[in-house]
């Protein structure tokens, strides 16, 4: 639209609302009288003002608008009328009609033919609604030269139609086409629109049908939904997904809120819905304790307690901000008023704050999320990663000891599996510490809950892929070959809830992650799913590079969940227990000793060592040689000491648990 003709509709917009009715009344007015001559003329060989005909020009359009007006037509506003309009102005132009024959009837000087009056209906409703048409495409600017997106609407069901009326308000997306699964949809008419199958799609898609597709079935299953992203994905189109039945039920999303395909799409499982018991058994009632309650998994931790009832919430986290942004997004659900929501900022180094906050607001449960986890990062500070991790798992399991804390869960990672790098190893010392502390102390239920990558997370792929994607490329894959298991975050939480009401002394519940997801095929999915392509390596066609960068310090090709192979079955569907070997409180003691002072002293080779003292099979790149002589002289005589074992990051020998010197 030519800037002339915006500025005129914006000034038609603007005008006050009875300056437009009177506008609007005219101009209907206008089209009936047209319409009423147009239909005389045609119908009657008597002159245009003679009698039947003057009665039909005369009576005809006052009384089209007065009923128009009783049916509330004037009250729509024009730039978002839609088909309420056309059924309200054949009704009232049926009534008309209706009320002039039956005037014809009762009155012998009220004489108006039968087909004048049909001819002036049919007339009078094509010019009325068009007349609407015209006006709200001029009003909104949708002229010919107004550019929409053009999309399909995959899934011709309710949801759909009401998406595509929903669309149609506005003026960013155009909707063109549906496709539908079901066969006896295929070949009918949806709101003016073709319904296609999905076998249809790749044809439409390489006449330039439609640029986008919105995927509208809330109430589709995860696998299904997996399979449709997937043909979807070969046609390298842009995909946007409707919400779910549950969000526009409650209220948080509208049907119109569209989304980008998120990673949780991509995964092969269906959740399980939660066992309830399990979820509240801990919480309900109780005064909840979460470390690292500002991370990932923490504050979903948090939101997750607070719905569940617990008395009070202690937030313990020691960035800032962290703590200021999951403070207060707590407070501001409805859940907040029943709970006391106590921020605490401190470090689980700190013994003092620890026992402090645990006595002060009387803790019964505690789930310690408080860890460094990046595994980059975590090779390049040694020291403060192992001290933050290994002493501050300590620190809280001795202060939840000393203050008589019923429930205790360490939030674990399969990482801690033969591990690769010092994030894992850590992490597999956190462990045994819980399981000591669990065979010392009886009386308190403790247990770890270990799983895989939680989606969204902080250092997570998915922003850094769909970074990538927005600005061009190249997207980085260390591995052509590398896997991953993945989990979305409020489910991760869940289970490490409904695990925690499980555990007893010290069980190692490991989450059933579903299929391990390839990591490149995970690029290319979010590449295609984007409406882009993977640039051809060879010949350089194409949207997207995909780089591959080399696996990073300690970097494993494939993930595990088990060190062993015993597990057995738990009350939930997606839990299991494993039962793993690990040495007694009093080793540990002596080996936190020695590597308190690699610590104490910053040595990042010796604390190394003293984690491949304690932590059987565990090998690292990082390793310098004379770590690596080090620990070949820490091994039994029967064990090999080649460093290229050592150090191979992929290849892991489990070796035996190493006794520390007393």
């Amino acid at each position: 639209m030519s800037a002339p003709l915006r500025r005129l509709a914006q000034r038609l917009i603007a005008l006050d609302a009875r300056v437009k009715l009177l506008i609007v009344v005219i101009v209907d007015w206008a089209i009936l009288t047209l319409s009423a001559i147009v239909a005389v003329e045609v119908t009657s060989s008597r002159p245009l003002f003679s009698g039947p005909n003057l009665n039909v020009l005369l009576f005809a359009p006052p009384l089209g608008i007065a009923l128009l007006y009783l049916l509330r037509s004037y009250r729509t506003v024009i730039r978002f009328v839609g088909s309420e309009f056309a059924e309200r102005a054949a009704v009232a132009l049926a009534l008309a009609l209706a009320l002039l024959r039956t005037l014809h009837h009762l009155h012998d000087d009220f004489r108006i033919s039968l087909a004048t009056l049909g001819f002036f209906g049919l007339i009078a409703f094509a010019a009325l609604v068009l007349a609407r048409a015209a006006a709200r495409a001029f009003l909104r600017g949708d002229t010919p030269l107004t550019t929409s997106t053009r999309v399909l609407i995959y899934g011709a069901g309710a949801a759909g139609a009401q998406l595509a009326s929903a669309l149609r308000i506005g003026r960013e997306y155009k909707p063109v086409a549906f496709a539908d699964d079901r066969a006896d949809l295929r070949g009918r008419m949806l709101l003016g629109l073709a319904i296609y199958a999905p076998a249809d799609l790749p044809r439409l898609k390489a006449r330039g049908v439609f640029d986008l597709v919105l995927l509208a079935i809330p109430s589709l299953a995860q696998s299904r939904k997996r399979e449709i992203l997937e043909s979807l994905e070969k046609m390298a189109v842009k995909v946007l997904v409707m919400p779910s039945l549950d969000d526009i039920a409650s209220g948080r999303k509208r049907i119109h809120d569209l989304r980008e395909v998120q990673i949780e799409d991509l995964l092969a499982r269906d959740p399980v819905p939660p066992i309830p018991e399990l979820l509240s058994r801990f919480i309900d009632g109780k005064s909840v304790m979460i470390t690292g309650a500002g991370g990932s998994i923490g504050s979903e931790l948090c939101r997750q307690a607070l719905d569940l009832g617990a008395k009070r919430l202690v937030l313990f986290e020691m960035s800032e901000y962290g703590l200021y942004a999951i403070d207060r997004e707590l407070r501001e659900r409805p859940a907040a008023e029943r709970c006391e929501i106590v921020p605490v900022l401190a470090s689980v180094l700190d013994p003092r704050a620890l026992e402090d906050a645990l006595r002060r607001h009387g803790v019964e449960t505690v789930y310690h999320a408080a860890a460094y986890k990046h595994v980059p990062l975590v090779e390049a500070n040694v020291v403060t990663a192992v001290r933050n991790n290994v002493i501050g798992t300590k620190n809280v399991i001795d202060a939840a000891v000393s203050c008589g804390v019923r429930n205790f869960v360490l939030v674990s990672t399969d990482k801690a599996v033969r591990p690769t790098n010092v994030m894992g190893a850590s992490k597999r010392v956190c462990e045994m510490l819980v399981q000591a502390a669990a065979q010392e102390h009886p009386g308190i239920r403790m247990s770890i809950v270990r799983f895989g990558n939680v989606l969204a997370s902080s250092g997570s792929v998915v922003p850094l892929f769909k970074e990538q994607i927005a600005r061009g490329g190249p997207v980085t894959v260390t591995h052509p070959q590398v896997t991953r298991y993945f989990m979305t975050i409020p489910e991760a939480a869940q289970l490490v809830i409904q695990a925690g009401a499980m555990g007893r002394h010290g069980e190692v519940f490991v989450l059933d992650m579903g299929e391990p997801v390839k990591i490149r095929d995970l690029a290319e999915r979010m590449i295609h799913l984007s409406g882009l392509t993977v640039r051809d390596p060879v010949t350089g066609e194409g949207d997207i590079e995909i780089r591959y960068t080399g696996l990073r310090p300690g970097e494993k090709l494939y993930e595990e969940l088990l060190i062993g192979d015993r597990t057995t079955p738990s009350n939930h569907p997606r839990i299991r227990c494993a039962f793993e070997e690990f040495p007694t409180r009093r080793e540990l003691d002596t080996w936190l000793r020695q590597v308190g002072q690699a610590l104490g002293a910053g040595d990042s080779d010796q604390t190394i060592v003293q984690l491949r003292r304690i932590v059987p099979g565990f090998v690292t790149p990082t390793l310098l040689p004379g770590a690596v002589r080090q620990i070949a002289n820490a091994l039994p005589s029967d064990q090999p000491t080649d460093a290229a074992v050592l150090r191979a990051p992929t290849e892991v020998a489990v070796l035996r648990p190493v006794r520390i010197a007393q």
